[in-house]
């Protein structure tokens, strides 16, 4: 009989359990935001309290004289608590204890993404919603990111709620006074969420190294971070391996370095070894310069396995030719194209099906 109404009991509940999807972020939280700014913190208050959990478990009739046997067992095993705290493995157990992650939901976060980290999922517990998240979301609108980048921003560094709004408007000011524009500190910041997490002296430090490493202006350091602010945000020991690789080893000059991270600033947060190797079978098979790589240099991080497809296809094909002189030539650009079948159409003027039937061939 236990076991019967146990089985029971569970398929209920489980049936009734609220599966998190990834939501519509921006949709979301540009709603969410629009209205949460424009209330007071009484109201606020007021709303979570009576709020209405996203799922609540069936409670059964008082009268347990009306109740049958399995019922009744069913009503015991509801009223036992657990000797210590469950172990659990995700936050979204906590969303309808906890008005902080409850509000998260609502704005389109993704808090599934911080389940792998407790260090993260401890902070985000212990947040209150007055004192940390409103200030914070305040913050973000007064410096002018839209409100439907507001979750994605949380959802990427959560560790933002470690540091002070004084803190934060520190690092503000200081791209202000290096003459980054409000529109490019809000790109900045919706592109890396993690920009804010760094302190003063070490986004100095690292936008000191590129400047004078790659011989950069005032103007074309801004646009260079504004483009990829990643950047900054990862190890400047990842753009020195890539700087080092490609002077000593691709044998590029200083002045075409520079060039490389104007036009392609992407170029220096990848690993060297898939640029070499790329390079590798452009210079080698492909029987590209250096200058021609250098127009397009987003091929040097393109899928080497598709680029080596795509060439082997095009020579099947007698349609192999870069030079921009002479008839049917391809640019790296077409070359590189995402999407197979307009590669197809466009470039290799064939079908898409006859690509897939030559792939099976290698």
């Amino acid at each position: 009989m236990f076991r019967s109404a146990f089985r029971h009991f569970s398929s209920e509940y489980f049936k009734k359990m609220v599966v998190h999807k990834n939501p519509d972020i921006s949709v979301q939280s540009k709603n969410f935001a629009k209205n949460f700014l424009k209330k007071k913190p009484e109201i606020i208050k007021k709303e979570i309290s009576v709020s209405e959990p996203l799922w609540k478990e069936p409670q059964l009739d008082d009268n347990d004289n009306d109740l049958t046997e399995e019922q009744q067992l069913e009503r015991q095993i509801q009223k036992l608590e657990p000797l210590s705290r469950p172990v659990v493995y995700n936050l979204a157990y906590y969303v309808n204890k906890n008005p902080v992650l409850r509000t998260f939901v609502q704005m389109g976060v993704f808090i599934r993404k911080w389940d792998k980290d407790p260090s993260v999922a401890k902070l985000v517990l212990s947040l209150d919603l007055d004192k940390n998240v409103k200030p914070f979301l305040v913050f973000l609108h007064d410096i002018g990111v839209p409100s439907e980048n507001h979750a994605f921003i949380i959802t990427k560094n959560p560790a933002v709620f470690q540091d002070s709004l004084q803190d934060l408007n520190n690092r503000i000011e200081y791209l202000k006074s290096k003459k980054f524009s409000k529109e490019d500190i809000v790109k900045i910041l919706c592109k890396a969420p993690k920009w804010l997490s760094l302190n003063v002296q070490e986004v100095d430090t690292r936008l000191g190294w590129f400047q004078k490493e790659f011989g950069l202006t005032g103007a074309e350091l801004r646009e260079v971070v504004t483009e990829r602010p990643k950047l900054v945000t990862l190890p400047t020991s990842i753009a020195h391996k890539v700087k080092f690789g490609i002077t000593d080893f691709l044998d590029y000059s200083p002045e075409s370095l520079k060039s490389l991270l104007l036009i392609y600033p992407k170029l220096f947060t990848k690993k060297f070894e898939q640029i070499e190797a790329n390079f590798i079978f452009l210079t080698q098979v492909a029987k590209l310069t250096h200058q021609d790589i250098q127009l397009f240099p987003s091929v040097l991080v393109y899928p080497l396995q598709t680029l080596k497809a795509r060439f082997a296809f095009l020579k099947f094909l007698d349609r192999i030719q870069f030079d921009p002189t002479k008839a049917n030539f391809v640019s790296l650009k077409a070359l590189c194209e995402s999407d197979d079948r307009i590669f197809c159409t466009r470039t290799a003027k064939t079908s898409y099906d006859e690509y897939k039937k030559f792939l099976k061939t290698l």
